[in-house]
């Protein structure tokens, strides 16, 4: 019987196998001079679906038989491979769109907070309820009367305070506690020939020299209806003073009661001068024009003793120290405390 070479793929052998004419489901090709090569195979060389559901010895399908050609060809199946490999990597690097900053070091940078138009929680601050002290203004003395005429007094220095109630129901302050926080005395060292009113106002007498930490309960009756503002004055005074000249100067802390609280209301801390603020002009104080003076004296001007110039130096050493502590000024107070040379 005449042979001849059929290639077989699938097998565990890469060579040859030989089958007889009876092992081939159809007749072999009459002519076969040189051996046949891939790509020459004739049509009926292929396999048949009984030829590829009998196993070992049958025709492989053409996608066995694709992977079994590459493993027949290693630079090929090296190719793929590599290309493979490729592929999966430019697919994990499209995946992680800040790979370039992981490949950097750094962090990828967080994402912004989600934003949301929810309703505010409860944990907001409440708003504030009660009388609270919104403004406090200290006022100069001021002339009353003609300022021509000698006799014309002043009137007396005052601390405003204005008040707002956010209380649904009405306020009553009845106290204001006056802490005595510090005070000096300043003597004259020579001399030379649309808002809101004030609804109540209150004298308060205070001590020529009193000790700090003094507390004075002055007396006061303001009512306010609820979300109402109101303003009330402190007037202050001392007692007989030695000289009409002698300043005292105070420096006092403010607290409201209200409505029984034994807890007081912080309404701020304020400089009074009574019965005027010093200045320089009155030589009270060593100034800018004192200053020029005493270094160029001028014989047909005011010639101040030795006695004169220590004190007002040293009235602007002491003035400079109080007025450099934290307290609410009146205009006057401000200007003279820019005035000071010490």
């Amino acid at each position: 019987m005449k042979r001849y070479p059929v290639r077989v793929f699938g097998g565990a052998s890469t060579g040859d196998a030989v089958a007889t004419a009876e092992e081939q489901p159809r007749k072999a090709p009459e002519q076969h001079d040189q051996p046949l090569h891939r790509g020459d195979e004739p049509e009926t060389a292929r396999p048949t679906a009984t030829e590829e559901a009998s196993g070992g010895g049958a025709l492989p399908s053409p996608e066995q038989g694709f992977l079994q050609r590459l493993d027949q060809r290693p630079g090929l199946t090296a190719l793929v491979a590599l290309s493979t490999f490729a592929a999966l990597a430019i697919g994990v690097l499209a995946a992680v769109p800040d790979w370039r900053d992981m490949l950097a070091g750094d962090e990828p940078a967080a994402a912004p907070p989600a934003t949301s138009a929810a309703a505010p929680t409860s944990s907001a601050a409440p708003r504030p309820t009660g009388p609270r002290v919104i403004d406090l203004v200290v006022r100069d003395s001021e002339l009353n009367g003609d300022p021509n005429d000698v006799n014309t007094g002043l009137t007396r220095p005052a601390v405003e305070f204005t008040l707002l109630n956010r209380a649904a129901q009405r306020s009553v302050t009845t106290r204001v506690l006056v802490t005595v926080e510090e005070s000096i005395v300043v003597e004259q060292c020579g001399s030379q020939g649309g808002a809101l009113t004030v609804s109540g106002a209150y004298d308060v007498e205070l001590p020529l020299r009193p000790a700090p930490g003094t507390v004075l309960k002055v007396p006061v009756s303001q009512q306010q209806a609820a979300d109402e503002a109101d303003r009330f004055a402190l007037r202050f005074t001392t007692a007989p003073r030695q000289e009409p000249t002698t300043i005292h100067l105070y420096r006092l802390t403010f607290e409201l009661l209200a409505d029984g609280n034994a807890t007081g209301l912080p309404a701020g801390t304020a400089v009074v001068s009574v019965p005027d603020a010093p200045s320089g002009a009155d030589a009270y104080f060593m100034d800018e024009d004192r200053e020029k003076r005493l270094n160029n004296p001028d014989p047909d001007s005011y010639q101040y003793s030795d006695e004169e110039i220590a004190c007002l130096k040293g009235n602007s050493t002491v003035l400079k120290e109080f007025l450099n502590k934290d307290a609410e000024l009146s205009p006057d107070m401000a200007q003279a405390k820019a005035e000071i040379k010490a």
